[in-house]
């Protein structure tokens, strides 16, 4: 009888397809023994006859487990299975030492020293592969309900407490203008007060009613008097005043050609 922790690390349940050479049979027997006793699907398909299968398994989603016996490096189905079947569904296990290199992702399982038995380290690694190739082929888990739940009830409870907040928020109060500002309140509003103002542009819908609009009236001024006749003061007359002869020293100093000061006339 198994327990619960049995089952829960038991894999999810998907179809096998085993392929192996003649002496890889007995082997390839037992796994498929263990397997369907853990409610997976297996089939086994061995020898050259098992190139007829490899068509529908490249387009199947079933796992496909390869064992690398003694004889299968050398045997050419076994390297056709291991080269057209995708890596995302390609388990390897070896049972003898010199299995073929590739650029595969997925390590080689070693079985060379499994004796049969569920819970060893290579049946466990079989499993895990196993669980990997399930997973890209079950369908997304939608989110949980209960949480979006959670989440729509905390977003109306956010919404309903600003509300009730906003409706009980007393009002501002009301102050009272000063009567210096009712002052400049009824001059603004006033045109004829002229302190000014929001200038208010009217556009007549035509010609015709330029006249409804009132025109500013244009400041009118007197006419200027007559140009008088006007008499200027009688100044007397300016006498130009005396110069100075120049003397006999200032005269020969003006005659010497190195000063700089001399201006000629």
């Amino acid at each position: 009888m198994l327990d619960q922790g049995s089952l829960s690390q038991r894999p999810p349940m998907i179809a096998i397809h085993i392929v192996c050479t003649h002496d890889g049979v007995k082997l390839a027997e037992t796994l498929m023994r263990l397997l369907e006793a853990e409610e997976h699907q297996a089939r086994l398909s061995y020898g050259r006859q098992s190139l007829a299968a490899l068509e529908a398994a490249k387009t199947s989603e079933d796992a496909v487990l390869l064992i690398w016996s003694a004889d299968a490096p050398t045997s050419h189905y076994m390297l056709e299975w291991a080269r057209q079947i995708p890596e995302k569904r390609l388990v390897e296990i070896a049972r003898a030492p010199g299995w073929p290199r590739s650029a595969r992702k997925a390590p080689v399982i070693d079985f060379i020293s499994w004796r049969g038995a569920r819970g060893e380290r290579a049946w466990n690694a079989l499993n895990e592969r196993l669980r990997a190739i399930q997973r890209l082929y079950e369908p997304q888990k939608p989110p949980p309900s209960r949480a979006a739940l959670a989440l729509g009830v905390a977003s109306l409870a956010a919404v309903t407490g600003a509300v009730m907040v906003r409706v009980n928020m007393p009002a501002p109060p009301e102050f009272a203008p000063e009567p210096n500002e009712q002052l400049q309140q009824i001059a603004f509003d006033d045109p004829s007060a002229g302190i000014g103002g929001p200038l208010r542009a009217v556009e007549p819908a035509s010609l015709e009613e330029l006249d409804a609009i009132p025109r500013l009236p244009a400041p009118r001024y007197a006419p200027l008097e007559g140009v008088r006749d006007y008499h200027l003061a009688d100044l007397p007359e300016l006498a130009p005043p005396e110069l100075r002869e120049p003397t006999l020293i200032e005269r020969i100093a003006a005659l010497n050609p190195l000063r700089s000061d001399v201006v000629s006339e």
